[in-house]
Formats: C-alpha cells, structure tokens, sequence
C-alpha cells in the first residue's frame, strides 16, 4: 500500500500516543517511539504537502485533532472540491445530544460519494473519499473517537478492499420500533464477530492455520467463530499445560502462545490470557507466537465494563492481532525473542516490592531540585545567610518576610514544593568553595541560551549523605528516601529510574550532599537497596549541565511543561505521554467546594479579590494545556472574581486547606448546592518522570534507561567514578 499519513493539530499540542497507535497499527509498521505521521500545526503548511501526496499516493490518511476537527473537516472537503451532504445516519445518533444548531450541522456533513465512519454518538465522525485513483480517509485523533473510527469503520473499510463503498446502516422497520428485550450486556455483538470474520478470511487466502491456547477464555474465541465455515480447519485448540510458577503475566502469557504452537503443526500459537489485577487495575494479556518469538499486547479494563464484556473486547483484539501477524504487518506490543524466554529460577518473585520503592527515591529527588531551581528563577545567590532573603520569599504570595525556621519533616515528594516555595533550606551548609555557576547547573535562561560555566563536579560518587544531620552511607539514604513514599507494587526498571533521577536531582540541587526535614525509612527491603546499587552514581545531564530532574506521582495522560508549571523552561521538560496513567486507581479525584468556602479562601489568600454576586461566575478555566482531553489539562491560568492566577496557585495556595490532587482540573458550578465540584486528573504537579507511568512501561519491557528516555528526552545518562 503507497500511503501518507498527515497529522494536523494545533500549535504545541500534544497528541495521545494511544490515539496514534490506533491508527497505525492497523496502516503501517511503528514502534512506540516512531509513530509515523507528518505532523502539521496549520492548513496551508498540510495543503501543500497534500496536493504531492495526490500526485503520486494512492492511500492517503488526514487525522485531525479532536477539538479543530469538524471545522477542519469542511475545509478539506472545500478545498477538494467535494460536495458536503448531511449523512442520515450521524443525524441519527447526534439527535440526542444537546449540541448548538452550529456545531450539529459540521458534525453531519461529509462528501456526498464517502463511506462514513461513524462514532457511537455521532460526533467526530470520520470518512473515506474517493478523489481520482487515491482512496483519502478522514478521521479525528484522541484516545475516545479515535478507537471507534478505526475498529468499527477504518479497518473494515481497509479489509474489504477500500474500492467499494460500504453500505450504510439501514433503517429498522416500522414493527421494531417497539420496545424488544436488549441482549445481555455480555453478548457477542455482531461487529466483534465481523473481526473474527475478516481475520478467518484472511487465513483461508493464505492456508494458515492458528493453535489457541486452551485455557479457559479461549472458550470466548470459539463462540466468535461459531457458525463460520472453515472455522475449526483453521483454529486448533490445543490442551492447556502451563504451570504459571515464577513467571511475571506477560511472559506466562508468550509461553502459552509457544507451546500451543508447539503441540501443534500451526504456523502461529496464540493466547488470551485470564484476567490479572495489578495496583486494582484489572489487565489481560493476549498474544501470538512464531517459532523465533511472541508478541504480546496488554489490555486494560475499563471502568464501565463487565468481566464478560471485557473479555469479549480481548478476543477482538486477538483475531486482530492474528491478522496483523498474517498480513506481515507489524503490530503494538512486547516482542520476546525464543531465546530470550525467561529462566524461572532466576525470577523474582517480589519485583513488584522492589518497583514500589524505587519510586519514592525519584519524589525524593524531585523535592530537592525543583527547590533550587525556583531560588535560581527568582536569582537568589547560593551564598545565602540563615535568615532567607524577601526576594527569595517573593515565589509564593502568602510568605512573609520572616519565613518559619523550623518545619515539620515531610516526605521528599512534599519538601519539594515546601523548598519550591520558600528555597533551599540546607543552602549554608554547602562546601565554601561552592559557586553560584555550579548551583545552577541545568538550567536554561529565556534570553541567554548558553549555558553558565559550571563549577568542577567531584570524580567520585559520595560515599556518604547527611540526613537530618546524620551523616549516612551514600546509598543506605537513597534506599530509605525510596522507602518513605513508596509501597511494594512496582518494577526493577522503574525503581533504577527513580533512584537514578533521585541521585541526579541531589546532584543538581548542589548542597554538598546534605538534606534535612525529610521523613525516611531506615527498614528498606534489602531488594530495594540492591537496585539502588545496580544504578548508583548514574545521573542524567543536559548538554554539559546537570539535568532538573522533577517527578510525580501520575500525570492527567501527558506531563506538563516546566514552562506552565514552574514558569521555567527546560528544552527536557516539555511534555511527554504517558496514557497508562489514566487507567490507575486514583487518576481521576472530586472535591466539593461549597462557595462560603471559596470566598473564604479567596479573601485569605488576598482581600483585594473581589467575588461577583453571582456565584457561577467566581472561577473560570482560562487556559490548559489540554492533557487530560481537549476540555481539560493542566491548568495555566484561572480567573478567580477578577483576578487571574496560576493553576499552581490555586491548588497549592488558594484552596490549599482542600488537598488537591493536581493542577490538571477542571471545574464545574452547581447551583442547587450552591458548590463547586472541583474534578482533578492524577496526582502530582505532572513536570518530569511519572512514577505510576514509569511502572507500566516497565511492566511493558522498557529498561529503566528507556523509562529515563520518555520523560526527559535529550538528556543523557552518565556514570560517575564509585569511591572504593
């Protein structure tokens, strides 16, 4: 297939790496890394690649993104010439919604001669146009509509030869029209038993033949196929033997792929695995074998469905799957070689202990750095006497003049924001010869872009840290700064990432090892310490700087920037994806905020503020940068009566008393109740590595250097000399 894929969005949006891979792994072949679209952020810059690709592409994909989709949609049909008529079917399904007489008539229209895609409710329909001998698909890209265009029109659209256009649904005659019993929510619907379908044509045309694993979900396989001819020539079941043992759910999951091929004479062997729970996330796993290895996709459960339901949609992907793999197409997911199958003895059977731990050493990092690195913003010297300056006061709107001395001690992950606030509290303990270059290592000033010349960095990693005037051995602090805010739930890889972001953040912070006011657990597991060692003295730089190294507990689907955040920018800092996050317990959070609440908030935090008598117009959402969905995101400004402030400041200031969970919010009125429901997504001020994301890439085979790769892109990982 000669293809393009254009990608249009808009300036600095970032767009779901899930939404993407829905599209390209039913097109062409991609890693995670390299989800091939052309990207553009205006019309004019897509036109003129476009009228190329019309020259000599015969099947040419435009995803938009979600929010500019519709009015994006009229534009390319005007500019191609294609006359718009309303499609019945998406008037249809948009009827029940309440949508302005505007925005129901773009969703309506698409070329007269198109095969529509359309979505569950009708809105952000997607199509496909003939235009000369090019096939042209229009679709919208989020992680909602994306899903249902591609399974439920593009893919179809795809394997019936994309020359033909499909029929549209029909309308249901006049006697149906009366209420009928619905089909139990864990029927096998039509459109999931079409996959099976398409998926058993395609091995007929090649002779392949499939052995499925014959563990109890494999039984749902068998109903798909019931009643398609040929069904049972080309899928065998073979007994299931496997004893699971040691082995973690992804690579148990690959052996049962194997050895059903093995038990067999098939050319593939595949496996739907039972249902597994991890962090009360309920997650299956399916996959296909060759005789060189098994690809194997995890699948997460949605909120709103049933155990049935959820297995049924793992059988569609799995006939998916097998027709990717028939076709030669590659496909999402872990790829274990043969060779590479795991050796059961030399498993652990706590990693998820060890993973747990590994965490709180990367909120522990964090806390230090962003401290200093809010000094720096405000250009407080390192050199600081005992009494904090009014200029390095000035970062938070409610510090005085006379900063408490004494806190209480936190968690590394709360000292962070504390320091962020108020400095680096264990500045005068530094070594005499520390210089205002080396405490700012890293970071980029908006109007110089070269870097300050740091002071020379030690040779050697240092044997011991002070904590809370202790002085300890170097890497007992780590593991036990790990063990504070960490439970035992989590990966080797994602607990060498969060010490290696730890380590670097002390470094970064340049306080000549010491820390004080932190809460730490001296009773680390022992696997705990044993990962730390693995990556102690490993650190990241930007450039020749030590990199700022932030982190949180899970973003809102992407991390934020630094620029919107901390009101900084950093060129590592700037977003990176991390869709998993959605699926954890906790992502998603309401507050109820009565308004004799907000008004009292709001006068303590400043009096000047002045509150209209209509309640319904004290808070407004400016501006966010979008990460949870096209409505919501991290918030940069929010209007509070007549004033504006920051999204930090609303959470960490304003409405501190509530505990927010995140900057990522949105915010809704309710005048029965005279509240507001403040809903936030994740936790955590999102800038840097997400430990919960982190996990799952681990769970998902990434290394932890890769796992440092996805959130501070561009950094590099380097190793300092350890002491003997």
């Amino acid at each position: 297939m000669d293809m393009r894929l254009f990608l249009l969005k808009k300036e600095g949006e970032e767009i779901p790496l899930k939404a993407r891979i829905k599209v390209v792994s039913n097109l062409n072949s991609f890693s995670d890394e390299d989800v091939n679209f052309e990207e553009f952020t205006s019309l004019k810059a897509l036109f003129a690649e476009l009228s190329g690709a019309l020259k000599k592409n015969d099947f040419i994909v435009i995803a938009v993104s979600s929010p500019i989709y519709n009015k994006t949609k009229l534009k390319l049909m005007s500019a191609l010439s294609l006359k718009a008529t309303a499609n019945a079917l998406v008037e249809q399904r948009i009827a029940s919604l309440s949508l302005d007489e505007d925005a129901a008539h773009r969703n309506v229209l698409f070329p007269e001669d198109a095969v529509v895609f359309p979505t569950d409710d009708g809105v952000n329909s997607g199509f496909a146009v003939k235009k000369g001998k090019q096939s042209i698909v229009v679709l919208p890209i989020d992680e909602r509509y994306t899903d249902e265009v591609v399974k439920k029109g593009l893919v179809p659209y795809i394997t019936s030869g994309y020359v033909t256009p499909m029929p549209q649904e029909e309308e249901k005659p006049q006697q149906q029209e009366t209420p009928v019993e619905e089909a139990p929510a864990s029927a096998i619907t039509d459109n999931e038993k079409q996959v099976a379908l398409r998926t058993l044509n395609l091995l007929k045309e090649s002779g392949t033949v499939i052995a499925v694993n014959a563990n109890a979900n494999a039984e749902v396989l068998k109903q798909f196929g019931e009643g398609f001819d040929g069904f049972d020539e080309h899928f065998v079941f073979t007994p299931h033997i496997e004893d699971r043992g040691d082995y973690n759910v992804t690579d148990y999951t690959a052996q049962m792929a194997r050895s059903a091929k093995g038990l067999s004479k098939a050319d593939f062997g595949a496996c739907i695995s039972d249902i597994f729970t991890a962090e009360e996330v309920d997650y299956i796993c399916i996959a296909v074998a060759t005789d060189k290895s098994a690809l194997v996709r995890k699948l997460y459960k949605e909120e709103d469905e049933t155990d049935e339901q959820f297995v049924n949609g793992a059988a569609e992907e799995l006939f998916a799957l097998i027709a990717e793999k028939t076709s030669g197409n590659s496909s999402v997911g872990i790829e274990i070689p043969q060779e590479e199958a795991p050796d059961r003895k030399g498993l652990k059977k706590s990693t998820k202990i060890i993973i747990a731990v590994a965490c709180v050493l990367l909120a522990a990092a964090l806390a230090v750095g962003a401290m200093f690195f809010i000094k720096y913003k405000n250009g407080i010297e390192p050199e600081t006497t005992t009494e904090p300056t009014t200029e390095a006061t000035t970062a938070a709107p409610e510090t005085t003049t006379e900063p408490p001395v004494v806190i209480d001690a936190m968690p590394l992950s709360e000292l962070i924001r504390y320091e962020l606030e108020n400095g680096v509290m264990n500045d005068t303990k530094k070594a005499p010869e520390t210089t205002t270059e080396a405490t700012t290592a890293g970071a980029i000033t908006e109007d110089d872009t070269t870097t300050t010349e740091a002071a020379e960095q030690p040779v050697y990693a240092p044997k011991t840290i002070t904590v809370n005037g202790v002085e300890m051995e170097a890497k007992a602090a780590i593991a036990s700064i790990v063990a504070a805010e960490m439970d035992s739930s989590f990966t080797d890889n994602a607990i060498k990432a969060q010490a290696v972001v730890a380590y670097t953040y002390l470094k970064y912070r340049n306080t000549d090892w010491v820390i004080d006011n932190i809460v730490i657990d001296d009773a680390y597991p022992q696997e705990t310490y044993d990962l730390v060692n693995e990556v102690f003295g490993e650190y990241l730089r930007f450039g020749e700087e030590v990199a700022f190294t932030p982190f949180h507990r899970m973003s809102a689907g992407k991390t934020a920037s630094s620029d919107l955040i901390f009101g900084k920018h950093f060129d590592y800092l700037q977003g990176a994806l991390s869709t998993s996050d959605k699926k954890r317990d906790g992502f998603k959070a309401e507050v109820e905020v009565t308004a004799e609440e907000l008004m009292n908030a709001v006068k303590a935090y400043d009096s000047t503020i002045t509150l209209g008598e209509d309640a319904a117009t004290w808070l407004e959402v400016i501006a966010h940068d979008g990460a949870m969905n096209g409505t919501a995101g991290y918030v940069e400004k929010i209007k509070v009566g007549e004033k504006e402030v920051s999204g930090m400041t609303f959470v960490y200031d304003i409405l501190a008393s509530k505990k927010l969970a995140s900057p990522a919010f949105s915010v809704k009125y309710n005048p029965d109740s005279q509240s507001f429901t403040i809903t936030t997504y994740g936790q955590g001020y999102g800038v840097g590595m997400s430990q919960f994301g982190a996990d799952r890439l681990a769970l998902n085979g990434k290394k932890y250097n890769g796992i440092l790769d996805q959130y501070y892109p561009g950094t590099i990982l380097e190793k300092e000399n350890t002491a003997e």
